[in-house]
């Protein structure tokens, strides 16, 4: 097990537990900090100077996950599988008996998003975070103007929910995460342009960011571990950022527009199980972080209206709208968009092949027209495969859809087989597995279109092993 110790100010010491605990430091000042970030942006633009204990304590521990989460490879050797992280952190709360009180859910929850065994140790504290800063001169907005708050990452699916409440008439605050200066400046181009379609309508959007570095030892070294990549705690850290914009103004609810299909999150193949796919949309994490959210003292929940739907479905609401077929095309749904600059094509841009890619095509096909810019380099067909035929391989991930596409056509006039398959990452009441079958078939014929309509149909089909007339 791995012991990790958060620091909110110098002036606490190591308990005897985590004497030789590797540390995190979130500080006043940035520069005293391995853990980097302008989160204060979010309370501080609207002119106030500091949040609520339990949204702090809130914001702290999602900041703690996600620093966790991104720094310490899951081929640490501490860890026995080269995968599952074995980690015991201790973190600073204020609101210190709520937090005890939920201590195993709370530990349930990140198991079940992360895919690791966590152990949470919280401590005391009376330290209030970076409320000795600044104010702006300049505010944003009145908080009071608006009723709804979304996720905005600048993906397909936010974007379509940013029109869908737009169209809707809600004065709208849209949270972002500026993980990459590339991808925020397509999230500002974005939101300008719906901010100039609907400029009747009271809108901002707050970007922040969170760049934790290496963690410390006890006499102040580095810690020589590599960098993690497959970081699924980052939408709790979206999550918590909107979760304080929320409190500040009208909206009792944060939207998470995502598609049905990425929520029930149904694994590709035996091997993906794990944590290679985001699980922040299933419907037992949300329920599960709603009601922890309740026990906390925090009145705002976390709601997707996407939830029953596919992403074409989302998709064929606005196809025949004219900013979608402006812009709909710049939106970025790749998991990786700033890797395109090693082929020499301008980032960001989505590669084509990763699994959120392939769902974007599968999508996009079914309005007859995809402007979507891909990395001009890759193919979906058989020379793909052929050519990255290892198992970390960039076609890794068309790989297993298309073995899932067969498993598919094995099992779906088989229910008791769907719901095995459904019910494979976390439980589900009897009218959510009904509302998921269906997104799930009708998703997975979503994708088994995208095949038939691709020019290399032929081989595609040859590889799964399936005849035409039988799909």
């Amino acid at each position: 097990m791995l012991k990790i110790w958060i620091n909110k100010c110098f002036e606490e010491e190591l308990s005897e537990e985590y004497h030789d605990a590797v540390i995190f430091n979130i500080l006043e000042e940035n520069r005293d900090s391995n853990v980097k970030t302008d989160i204060e942006k979010l309370w501080r633009g609207f002119g106030i100077q500091k949040i609520a204990d339990n949204h702090e304590d809130f914001m702290i521990f999602a900041m703690s996950i996600f620093s966790i989460d991104k720094r310490i490879s899951r081929a640490h050797h501490d860890f026995k599988d080269a995968w599952t992280r074995d980690i015991s952190v201790s973190i600073p709360v204020i609101n210190y008996d709520d937090w005890e009180r939920n201590k195993i859910r709370l530990e349930e929850m990140m198991n079940f998003l992360s895919g690791d065994k966590w152990c949470f140790n919280f401590r005391k504290t009376k330290y209030k975070y970076r409320q000795s800063k600044s104010i702006r001169k300049k505010r944003i907005a009145d908080p009071n103007v608006f009723d709804v708050v979304s996720l905005f990452s600048g993906g397909l699916d936010s974007y379509c929910g940013a029109l869908k409440l737009l169209e809707q008439n809600h004065s709208t605050c849209f949270v972002g995460f500026k993980e990459y200066n590339l991808l925020r400046s397509r999230q500002i181009e974005l939101f300008n342009k719906m901010d100039s379609y609907y400029s009747e309508i009271q809108k901002s959007i707050l970007l922040f960011n969170v760049r934790p570095y290496r963690p410390l030892l006890n006499d102040g070294t580095r810690l020589k571990i590599k960098a993690e990549n497959s970081s699924r705690s980052r939408s709790l850290l979206f999550i918590a950022g909107a979760l304080v914009v929320a409190s500040l103004t009208n909206s009792t609810e944060v939207h998470i527009p995502e598609n049905g299909f990425i929520g029930i999150n149904v694994p590709l193949s035996d091997s993906r199980q794990g944590s290679c796919s985001t699980r922040t949309t299933h419907p037992f994490f949300v329920n599960t972080l709603n009601s922890l959210l309740i026990d906390l003292g925090i009145s705002v929940r976390i709601e997707n209206f996407y939830s029953s739907m596919t992403k074409g479905e989302i998709v064929e609401e606005f196809k025949e709208h004219q900013l979608f077929i402006d812009d709909a095309g710049r939106t970025i749904s790749c998991s990786h968009p700033c890797q395109s600059r090693y082929d020499k094509v301008p980032a960001p841009t989505n590669c084509g092949y990763c699994y959120p890619c392939i769902i974007r095509k599968a999508s996009l096909n079914i309005t007859g027209e995809d402007k979507t810019y891909y990395n001009p380099y890759y193919d979906l067909d058989g020379a793909f495969l052929n050519k990255y035929s290892d198992f970390n391989s960039k076609a890794s991930d068309f790989r297993a859809i298309l073995n899932s596409i067969r498993t598919y056509n094995d099992i779906k006039d088989n229910d008791y087989s769907v719901h095995h398959a459904l019910l494979k990452h976390g439980k589900l009441t009897s009218a959510e597995l009904e509302n998921y079958k269906r997104v799930y078939t009708t998703s997975m014929q979503e994708l088994l279109s995208l095949i038939l309509d691709c020019e290399s149909k032929e081989e595609l089909l040859d590889y799964l092993g399936i005849d035409e007339s039988r799909v």
